[in-house]
């Protein structure tokens, strides 16, 4: 026996040895890959090929081990942020060795906003006399909404083009929770508050038909009067044609003026080639936007700073894995920003529907006492509604591009009702000892009794009047008028400037030249926010569980049906969590273009 357990010791030292050995190889590879920034050759008459083929994030990550490593690789491709495609547009302008720019738009993925953003700033390129192509094999309204910015937009002859107009799709789960003998008892802030139906109708109130189709109208005349700029057509013309469905094939879409021809990809190129002057058997000088951002140096100069912090995904408690916006780690770094003297104004860059709606007070708190100090702009992205907007209201100027979605100020609480399910259906029991007659409210095997649901209600209308009051301080509105522009209704950018909501229309660089203003500087150098950590730090985070591995995987590629509605289903346990009283967005409202793929 003592035999046995020498061998054992002496292998599990071997394995713990090895271990330690591996462990510290990676930090050395990490902090290589981290530290090291590669020597990129741009070549002269350059083409900056923006190959969109990714979900758009207003910043990727990058200090996952995956994306670390992977710069090891120079044939990796990995997804890059709005942020640093923005400012390779703009590098580009002013660099003598880039001549323009190529779209390869078929798998671009992203929300208007954002779409807009990367438009306006290639209509801000072209100011420089330099050109823009764009190519795909097939084209559907928001890959052509920005390929029509183009000098020259190309399609596969045997490609295709949907412009069909836009649809909301709203996913009701009532039915099959009803099925399972599952009840969700809402209570809710806002007669616009759309969240809680999908799990508690079967269609949509006329409330909630009002505002999808006041927003969704709004994004898609947005969308059509740049288009219609763009390619000088008449606007009630493009109305027309995504209504009468004549244009079928892309050719009809280049006898209508839509497309200016129709290439296989290896004519393109030699269109391109003669067009720059390139003898045939030599190659278009391209370089990739992941190879093109490694050459970008800091933006501006100087000492002073404006600190840009990034916010997206889902309002949460706690800290959080890198997809969410944690209310910790985000009071944190608003404190830390706050409290760094260098940086005379922050720029706030919300991608948010909510959540949480005590996370965000605890956001809100922090952003105030940063707002007290110092300027705060709010940039908003593709949404940053109902706990998003919240956040947002401390600022000196809130920015929206006429795309965004907003508002949804409101909240709701959700407890579902099991007991069909647990008791009839799968025979389960439950006895409850407890101090008294509420001490169970929020059981999931019973109903609410009028008493816990006024109780809840209250609950739920304190921390509306909270958010109304909230919002009314920032927008120098009352609480009355605020009143009559939330109840959870959902407004698009354009909208919302309308009714008090949002200050100015615009993207990040718009909101950024607010804050440099606001804090009278004449030169300033960009820090963005959450800074990337080093590789220790990140390895050390995994072993003490702060986040997970599987976080930091570009979250924005998993798109399925199926898992969309496991995550919504997902958040009923979460909504109906105790303590989980939500200020969220109905984000499973997606607005589609379907094609014929």
């Amino acid at each position: 026996m003592r035999f046995f357990k020498v061998v054992l010791a002496s292998a599990l030292g071997y394995i713990l040895a090895a271990v330690i050995i591996l462990g510290i190889l990676i930090v050395i590879l990490l902090g290589a890959a981290s530290s090291a920034k590669p020597e990129v050759e741009i070549p002269q008459n350059g083409v900056l090929n923006l190959h969109l083929n990714y979900p758009l994030q207003d910043k990727v990550s990058d200090d996952s081990p995956f994306a670390l490593l992977a710069t090891l690789d120079p044939n990796q491709r990995m997804p890059v942020g709005l942020n640093k495609i923005l400012q390779a547009i703009e590098d580009a302008k002013k660099d003598d060795r880039i001549r323009g720019i190529i779209l390869d738009l078929t798998t671009f993925e992203a929300g208007y906003a954002k779409l807009s953003e990367v438009r306006n700033k290639l209509q801000d390129f072209k100011q420089s006399g330099k050109f823009v192509y764009a190519y795909a094999d097939y084209y559907y309204f928001p890959t052509y909404y920005v390929a029509s910015v183009a000098d020259s937009v190309f399609v596969n002859p045997e490609g295709e083009m949907s412009f069909t107009g836009m649809v909301a799709q709203v996913t009701f789960f009532a039915g099959a929770l009803e099925k399972l003998g599952v009840e969700i008892q809402a209570v809710r802030a806002g007669k616009f508050k759309g969240a809680v139906e999908a799990y508690t109708r079967k269609n949509l109130s006329p409330e909630n038909r009002i505002q999808i189709e006041a927003y969704i109208n709004s994004v898609f005349n947005e969308t059509l009067k740049a288009i219609a700029k763009s390619r000088n057509l008449p606007l009630g013309r493009l109305k027309a044609d995504a209504d009468e469905l004549k244009l079928r094939s892309v050719q009809d879409y280049v006898a209508a003026g839509y497309i200016d021809a129709t290439a296989y990809r290896d004519e393109f190129y030699s269109a391109m080639k003669s067009r720059m002057g390139i003898e045939k058997d030599k190659k278009v000088p391209l370089i990739s936007e992941q190879k093109y951002v490694q050459s970008l140096n800091e933006k501006g100069s100087g000492n002073n700073k404006i600190a840009v912090v990034y916010a997206g995904g889902d309002i949460v408690g706690g800290r959080g894995d890198g997809t969410q916006i944690a209310a910790d780690d985000m009071a944190a770094t608003l404190k830390k920003v706050r409290l760094d003297d260098k940086i005379k104004a922050v720029v706030f860059r919300i991608d948010s529907r909510g959540g949480s709606s005590l996370a965000s007070d605890i956001i809100w708190r922090e952003a105030k006492l940063l707002a007290e100090k110092k300027p705060l702009i709010v940039s908003m992205s593709d949404v940053a509604a109902s706990g998003g907007y919240y956040i947002a209201t401390p600022a000196h100027k809130i920015f929206a591009e006429p795309t965004t979605i907003t508002g949804s100020i409101g909240v709701f609480g959700l407890i579902p009702n099991a007991e069909k399910l647990l008791k009839d259906k799968i025979g389960l029991d439950f006895e409850y000892v407890g101090t008294g007659k509420h001490a169970d409210i929020g059981r999931i095997d019973r109903a609410m009794t009028s008493d816990e649901r006024e109780y809840i209600e209250s609950i739920i209308d304190k921390i509306y009047n909270t958010f109304l009051a909230r919002v009314a301080q920032g927008r120098k509105m009352t609480k009355e008028q605020v009143n009559e522009v939330a109840q959870g209704r959902i407004w698009t950018g354009v909208m919302a400037k309308e009714v008090g909501l949002v200050d100015e229309l615009g993207g990040l660089d718009a909101a950024i030249a607010s804050a440099v203003q606001e804090a009278g500087l004449t030169e300033h150098r960009i820090i963005e926010f959450p800074r990337t950590k080093d590789p220790f730090n990140i390895i050390l985070d995994k072993i003490q569980g702060n986040t997970t591995l599987k976080a930091h995987l570009d979250e924005a590629t998993k798109h399925s049906v199926f898992e969309s509605y496991v995550k919504q289903l997902n958040d009923i346990q979460r909504w109906g969590s105790q303590h989980s009283v939500q200020a969220i967005m109905p984000y499973n409202i997606s607005i589609r273009n379907y094609s014929l793929r």
